[in-house]
C-alpha cells in the first residue's frame, strides 16, 4: 500500500518541475499495476494460488526489507519513541486495512473498477474532515462531492445486475480506511518524522499483522513456485517500494496538490491493463463512472490544496 508523506501542500515552489512530474507519474503508474501483479497468484493455477493474507503479507516483507536495506546504506536513523511505535502501530492497522479490502474487492468487481472506487479516497478525506474537523464547506467541494457520488452511482449500476453491490461497498471501506490514514498521520505525533521511516515502519509492522491474520487464518503459505516469488517480488518492488520512494520524491519536487493530481493515473492504468489482460469489458456505465470520479477527485485536491 502506498503511504502517505507528510510535506504540506504549501512546499515552497519545486526545484525541478519536469523531475517531480515524472516521479509522481512512475508514483501513480506503479501503484496502478497491482492487479497485474496480484492476480495471477490470487486468482491463477492451483499451483500458484496463495491466500489474501499471504500475498500481502509477502509483499509487506519484502517492502519493508528493501527499504530497510535503503534506509541502512544512506545512513537513516531507524530509532523510533514509544508513543511513535504506538502510533505507527494503528497507522499501521489503517494501511492494511485499506491494502485487505482493495485485494478482497477484486473477489467481485473488475479490477479496474476497484481501483477507481478505491481512489475516491480524496473524497472521503474531504468528507470526514468536514464532518469531524470543521473544514470549511466550500460550494466547489460540495459539488465534486456529489459528482463524485453520482460516480460511484454509474460504476455501481448496470442493467444486466453484473457489478457487485458488495464489492463497491468493500472498495469504498478501502478508501475511506485509507483517508483516515491520510488524516491521522497528519494530526499525530509522527507528523514530522522522515517519510521513509515512516514507510518502513508501516511496511514492517504491516507485515506482522499480516502473519498473525494468516496464522489465525491457517491460511500462511510458503513461496512454493518460481511464478509466485516472481509476482510477490515484483508487486513488493514496483508497487510498494518504488511507488513509495517517487511519492516522496514528486512531492519535494511539485508539492502534494500536483502529486494528488497526477495519481489519477492510478484507475486509468488498472482499467487499461484490465481490459488488455484480463479481458474486462469497458462499458458506457464505466466510462461514465470514471469521468464523473476522477475530475471530482482532481478538483476536491485543489480545492483543499488552497488556502
Amino acid at each position: 500500500m502506498k503511504t502517505q508523506n507528510t510535506i504540506s501542500p504549501e512546499t515552497n515552489a519545486p526545484a525541478g518541475p519536469v523531475r517531480g512530474v515524472i516521479y509522481g507519474l512512475t508514483a501513480a503508474i506503479c501503484y496502478g499495476l497491482i492487479p497485474t501483479f496480484t492476480l495471477p497468484v490470487k486468482d491463477g493455477a492451483i499451483a500458484d494460488h496463495m491466500s489474501d493474507p499471504s500475498i500481502l503479507f509477502y509483499r509487506f516483507l519484502f517492502a519493508s526489507v528493501i527499504i530497510g536495506i535503503i534506509m541502512l546504506l544512506r545512513g537513516r536513523s531507524f530509532r523510533v519513541t514509544r508513543p511513535e511505535l504506538v502510533t505507527l502501530t494503528y497507522l499501521a492497522f489503517l494501511s492494511d486495512g485499506s491494502a485487505l479490502f482493495l485485494l478482497d474487492g477484486y473477489n467481485y468487481l473488475p479490477t479496474g473498477i476497484a481501483t477507481t472506487l478505491h481512489f475516491m479516497y480524496p473524497v472521503a478525506t474531504t468528507l470526514l474532515m468536514m464532518m469531524f474537523y470543521h473544514e470549511a464547506r466550500k460550494l466547489s467541494t460540495i459539488l465534486a462531492v456529489l459528482m463524485a457520488v453520482a460516480g460511484v452511482g454509474a460504476l455501481s449500476w448496470t442493467g444486466d445486475g453484473s457489478t457487485s453491490l458488495r464489492g463497491v461497498v468493500i472498495e469504498l471501506i478501502s478508501a475511506v480506511c485509507y483517508a483516515l490514514y491520510i488524516i491521522r498521520v497528519n494530526r499525530s505525533r509522527v507528523r514530522d518524522m522522515d517519510g521513509m521511516k515512516l514507510t518502513f515502519y508501516v511496511m514492517l509492522l504491516g507485515t506482522v499483522i499480516f502473519a498473525a491474520d494468516a496464522y489465525r487464518q491457517d491460511s500462511l503459505q510458503i513461496i512454493a513456485t518460481t511464478n509466485q516469488a516472481v509476482y510477490l517480488l515484483t508487486l513488493s518492488i514496483v508497487c510498494t517500494v518504488v511507488t513509495n520512494l517517487c511519492l516522496v520524491a514528486a512531492v519535494k519536487n511539485i508539492g502534494s496538490t500536483m502529486t494528488a493530481v497526477l495519481g489519477a493515473l492510478e484507475p486509468l492504468t488498472a482499467v487499461a491493463l484490465g481490459c488488455l489482460l484480463f479481458s474486462e469489458a469497458l462499458t458506457l456505465n464505466i466510462l461514465l463512472g470514471i469521468a464523473l470520479i476522477i475530475p471530482a477527485v482532481v478538483i476536491i485536491i485543489f480545492t483543499r490544496g488552497r488556502k
